[in-house]
């Protein structure tokens, strides 16, 4: 009895020991901040993770942050595609996530996107996001500038849904747009007619000079014909109307995305395309 009872105990000792590393790598792939560089306290690292699931959960979308010195001879967004990949990050069968990476050794920053988060942060949004956290990242404030990421991820990631949903949405990349060509027409419609004013006078001027020396007629003989002039009837008769009617269709056509943000610089690695964008810092 107590030899079957051992055997037992060992039995489930290596089951235990045989379970830890799978446990263990379960746990390595939920983690979602890799602060190699020791940009963040202890407490600001677990207020990221946090961010980071709420967003993979709100939005089926993955958001890792990743810190280094070093990227072994790559650019920081080829790293940090690499980095995606090599943990097999991404939400969904299309891995849809973005790995925002800051490198200290060369001062540089990328938000690197995948999947749809491609379509989503085009180089429209990345470059506002981009500008909203750059002062944070030269000031050394890294955990603000974190944080701002996230909120732009999760609002526009909001917007999008509604641009889905709704065809009668205009995005906010459509309304500055919109905004530059009516400032284009205007500024052409000043050019023109201060073009006009100017052939306008211009021509009055000609005119003035050509007939300067020209005396007046001081009776009407010189309007006169030689014999007189004839009077004839002229009748009009009204024969009816018609009216063509052509609608102009409004300019809300989502197809293709390009109404949402423009388009997506992107860039590949290790078979697969990669977008975003950033700067140094």
């Amino acid at each position: 009895m107590k030899k079957r009872f051992g055997t037992m105990l060992l039995t489930a000792v290596f089951i235990l020991l045989f379970t830890l590393p799978a446990f263990g790598d379960s746990l390595s792939r939920e983690q979602r901040v890799y602060d190699y560089a020791d940009l963040f306290s202890y407490e600001e690292e677990e207020a990221l993770q946090k961010r980071a699931e709420q967003i993979i959960e709100q939005w089926d979308m993955d958001m890792i942050f990743l810190t280094t010195e070093d990227t072994e001879g790559l650019e920081a967004k080829y790293y940090a595609a690499e980095f995606f990949t090599d943990h097999d990050f991404g939400i969904g069968e299309d891995a849809d996530g973005i790995i925002m990476i800051v490198d200290m050794g060369e001062r540089d920053a990328q938000i690197v996107t995948h999947g749809k988060a491609i379509d989503i942060f085009t180089d429209y949004y990345i470059d506002k996001i981009w500008n909203e956290m750059a002062g944070d990242l030269s000031d050394g404030a890294y955990f603000t500038a974190m944080n701002t990421l996230c909120d732009r991820v999760e609002y526009y990631n909001g917007e999008y849904e509604k641009y889905q949903n709704d065809p009668n949405y205009v995005s906010e990349y459509q309304q500055a747009q919109n905004a530059r060509k009516k400032s284009r027409t205007g500024v052409g419609l000043a050019v023109s007619s201060l073009l006009s004013a100017l052939i306008s006078l211009f021509s009055v001027k000609h005119m003035q000079r050509k007939y300067r020396n020209i005396q007046p007629y001081t009776d009407g003989r010189a309007y006169l014909k030689e014999n007189g002039m004839t009077l004839t009837k002229n009748q009009d008769v009204f024969a009816g109307t018609h009216t063509s009617r052509t609608p102009i269709p409004k300019d809300n056509d989502h197809d293709g995305g390009s109404s949402w943000g423009g388009s997506s610089s992107t860039f590949s690695s290790g078979g697969s395309s990669f977008g975003g964008g950033g700067g140094k810092f």
